[in-house]
């Protein structure tokens, strides 16, 4: 594959990436409207449903690497937004550092009837797709590896300035 080509295929895949996303987001607030009376944005939804794949109460930081975010004002927003709802309730850990979140029984009544809902409907659609099965294995491990690469390049960027400081200003002296 060429430079080229690759870039237009890379440039098609995050194109790809960022309409899952959004069509994700809908899906999963549409679905959360027609399974619980807490009106959730879709990040409120998916932080719901990450403690319970999770299992047990969930700190800040384990809910921040599990979805790969680092916008933790965001997160605690969430959060205070599920307890108000009586859907999760803080957990006192030793220290303020280990406390964490736990589904109430609310909070597993939603993401139940969430989750059958969910298999009622998406599974059942996506289990009439020919050969589906292997082509979302693959997906998925071609998004986690894409999410590492995103990641080092990420840091990559971050580094210009540590990496190569003189050579702008170099590069600087040099325009003048």
């Amino acid at each position: 594959m060429t430079h080229s080509t690759l870039s237009a295929a890379l440039t098609r895949a995050e194109l790809a990436m960022i309409r899952s996303v959004e069509a994700f987001s809908r899906w999963s607030m549409f679905l959360n409207k027609a399974t619980s009376e807490a009106a959730l944005a879709h990040q409120d939804v998916w932080i719901l449903h990450s403690i319970r794949m999770r299992g047990g109460a969930q700190n800040l930081s384990e809910l921040l690497m599990f979805l790969n975010r680092n916008d933790v004002s965001s997160i605690q927003y969430s959060l205070k937004k599920l307890e108000r709802f009586g859907l999760v309730d803080r957990v006192v850990g030793n220290s303020k550092r280990e406390a964490g979140y736990a589904l109430t029984q609310a909070g597993e009544e939603t993401t139940s009837a969430y989750a059958e809902l969910r298999s009622q409907l998406l599974v059942a659609l996506v289990a009439g797709q020919t050969e589906i099965e292997d082509a979302l294995t693959n997906a998925a491990r071609t998004m986690e590896r894409m999410t590492g690469i995103y990641d080092q390049a990420t840091q990559a960027v971050l580094n210009r300035n540590i990496l190569s400081p003189k050579e702008d200003a170099n590069d600087d002296q040099i325009a003048h």
